[in-house]
């Protein structure tokens, strides 16, 4: 059980990254009815607070489907209660696109925001979604190289 750490580790950012999730959309929330207002006067007001709501809602999928399944692996293999393998084969790629997509998806639309003088809060939201992007990244990474190691692990034609 080689990838039990690696896995420990994912879990583990997955859980720091939902904390910053928590802290971006607290902070984008405070201004969530100036927004809902401006909304109803305004076509553009209304696709921005649904695209902010949406990156925001595939970050946090991306990350609770990282934790859990994380979790769910170590568990499993740590009780003995289910039998990993073939989830080694399907839990990494699987997340791994989940991850990327909410990446992508994130970068297109947090990238050509700018900050707004004199509304501190918002500000933080952009930020805490600026870290999140790398996190997602880093998190992309990890399950990629779970998934690399996992299928040479059972590659019959590489020496043993």
């Amino acid at each position: 059980m080689f990838w039990i750490p690696i896995v420990f580790g994912i879990a583990v950012v997955s859980l720091y990254t939902a904390r910053k999730s928590y802290i971006a959309i607290t902070n984008l929330r405070r201004y969530e009815e100036r927004s809902e207002r401006a909304a109803k006067y305004s076509a553009t007001a209304a696709q921005e607070l649904r695209r902010t709501r949406t990156t925001q809602a595939s970050s946090a999928g991306a990350i609770a489907l990282g934790l859990l399944s994380s979790v769910a692996l170590v568990l499993s293999t740590a009780l003995g209660s289910l039998d990993p393998t073939a989830w080694e084969h399907v839990l990494p790629p699987m997340n791994l696109l989940a991850v990327g997509a909410a990446f992508v998806h994130n970068q297109n639309f947090w990238k050509a925001k700018a900050k707004v003088p004199f509304v501190g809060g918002f500000n933080q939201g952009i930020e805490k979604s600026k870290e999140i992007r790398q996190l997602l990244f880093g998190l992309g990474i990890a399950w990629g190289a779970l998934g690399v190691i996992d299928w040479i692990s059972h590659c019959k034609w590489l020496p043993s």
